[in-house]
């Protein structure tokens, strides 16, 4: 567990979250259940699933159960310093009812070779143990002999044996409401699976900002292949339903712009800090830069430069619709597409944190391979200032990137090979079939070498106003989740024991978020009634 305290400072903070919550939770609970996943060992991601289950209950009055355990492999290769006993501590000082450990329960089934029914059919078990072996190997794919290999044929078990004893649970509590942190892999994506398909509320809570979370009501879906495809949809609902109130927004999406240029958090290409600052604000003086850009990295002056965005290769694997098999595939495709296009330069830049996604050195055997092709270069993204990397790019290519929103309100056109959570927003061309993106970075490459444009206005203004809600509108400010940034863990710990200790909860931004979502059946939290035009005009400036 993410947790460097001592022990004495450890105690006191469960002693006030423990009071505090036996103080704000139902005195009398229902027969009802909430199932929330406790997996992770962040203690940042366990505040925050831990008070949108007990928000929940708030709600409904349904009583909750926490899922905890940790799976060897993931302890591993990425949570050496789990602790499950602090987990569990936690839990109960969050009021929690039940705790169930998942791993001990599917760890003893393996070891029995009774595994269970499966409600989940093979191609469903294949997709999450591919997922999951790719991410705990660190590799962008899995080559076909590796499916016979025992290790992965042992995690194929395991996805059967969390299959079966998920269902269990389900049928045990039948929960209104699953809270999880993730909706990938194995020891989540199963979870997640079952229960979409019992039709019951998942609340997805994000690892990033103050409090954001995104929630899939069963009579919200429309037959998506994945919650995050469900998702795409359901976000883009929200995302229209506040153009009509664009003009209100306006100063305050401009104001969450700015702040976004001068990269005041992520995403922001995974950088953040002063050195980071977009410090470019006329066009002027971009072209001047580019100039000093395009000298320094060896380009002509007269072609259009692409801008291809490499993704963390062996992460979320097949969880939206997108045009090619994997991220490899779709980097190494457009890789070849763009030596055969010398009519345009292609600058293909890694993924910030690639070491901690691939072993394989994928990226650097792409740029090996196509070291001889004049009008390719690959480069170490971090290499690259964003100053540099915005005064060149004049079309960013992604899948699922979080440059496809970030580029657009700058001004610069953006391709996606895939769906995002932002992807149907409109202020990004998205395609998911080859032919159709072979096709748009023809017309693409045509219309810039022809002085035209792949940007509108009225698209920049949308790329804003989706900052807006992401930035501002849909991530919602409590004392008793603190954002994100705030670490280390004995920082986190000494704020949020103040707050459960000296503030009152009347009121709570938490409570009344979770509360307008849940009665609403809205697909992500908010700050406020974002469908209410005077509700709009009181809370912005």
């Amino acid at each position: 567990m993410n947790l460097a305290v001592d022990e004495r400072h450890f105690s006191r903070f469960l002693s006030a979250a423990t009071i505090y919550w036996r103080n704000n939770l139902p005195p009398s609970p229902s027969d009802e259940w909430i199932v929330v996943e406790a997996y992770h060992p962040d203690i940042r991601v366990l505040i925050r699933n831990l008070t949108i289950a007990n928000a929940l209950s708030r709600v409904t009055g349904a009583r909750s159960v926490a899922l905890v355990g940790a799976d060897p492999e993931w302890e591993e290769t990425f949570w050496r310093a789990f602790d499950r006993e602090r987990v569990k501590a936690l839990v109960s000082a969050y009021g929690i009812h039940e705790i169930v450990d998942v791993h001990d329960v599917v760890a003893q089934r393996l070891a029995e070779g009774d595994l269970g029914d499966v409600p989940l059919s093979e191609a469903e078990i294949d997709a999450r143990a591919d997922s999951t072996v790719c991410r705990l190997r660190l590799v962008p794919r899995l080559p076909a002999e590796d499916l016979a290999d025992p290790v992965y044929l042992g995690r194929r078990r395991r996805v059967h044996a969390f299959a079966s004893v998920y269902a269990s649970i389900l049928d045990r509590y039948t929960p209104k409401a699953l809270v999880t942190c993730d909706v990938e892999y194995d020891q989540w994506g199963v979870l997640v699976d079952l229960a979409v398909g019992r039709e019951i509320p998942v609340v997805h809570v994000q690892t990033t900002g103050s409090l954001k979370a995104y929630t899939l009501f069963p009579e919200a879906r429309s037959g998506e292949a994945t919650f995050r495809a469900e998702m795409t949809r359901l976000i883009a609902g929200t995302y229209e339903g506040l153009r009509p109130h664009a003009h209100l927004l306006e100063r305050s999406a401009e104001r969450v712009f700015d702040r976004s240029r001068n990269n005041l958090g992520r995403p922001s290409w995974w950088r953040k800090g002063s050195a980071s600052t977009l410090e470019l604000t006329t066009a002027d003086e971009t072209s001047q830069f580019r100039g000093f850009v395009r000298d320094r990295l060896g380009l002509d002056k007269d072609q259009p430069v692409i801008a291809v965005f490499s993704h963390a290769l062996s992460d979320a694997l097949g969880t939206n619709r997108e045009s090619f098999a994997d991220l490899a595939e779709w980097l190494e495709e457009t890789a070849h597409f763009a030596r055969g296009r010398p009519d345009a330069y292609w600058l293909f830049l890694d993924h910030p944190h690639q070491a901690s996604f691939d072993r394989t050195g994928f990226f650097a055997r792409l740029a090996e391979t196509f070291a001889e092709a004049p009008n390719l270069r690959f480069m170490r993204s971090l290499d690259l200032s964003r100053n540099s990397l915005y005064a060149i790019a004049d079309l960013g290519v992604t899948v699922r990137g979080s440059v496809a929103n970030e580029l657009p309100a700058l001004g610069i056109p953006v391709l996606q090979a895939g769906w995002s959570e932002w992807s149907d927003c409109g202020f990004s061309q998205v395609v998911t079939e080859p032919s159709a993106y072979w096709k748009a970075l023809d017309t693409a490459i045509g219309t810039l070498a022809a002085g035209g444009e792949l940007i509108t206005a009225e698209q920049i203004s949308a790329a804003r106003l989706w900052q807006w809600l992401y930035r501002s509108g849909a991530d919602v400010v409590s004392p008793l989740v603190p954002h994100w940034e705030v670490m280390p863990a004995g920082l986190l710990l000494s704020m949020l024991g103040v707050s459960m200790s000296e503030v009152e909860s009347d009121g709570d931004p938490v409570f009344t978020a979770v509360a307008r979502m849940w009665t609403k059946r809205e697909p992500m939290l908010t700050r406020f009634d974002l469908t209410d035009a005077t509700e709009i005009q009181r809370n912005v400036r």
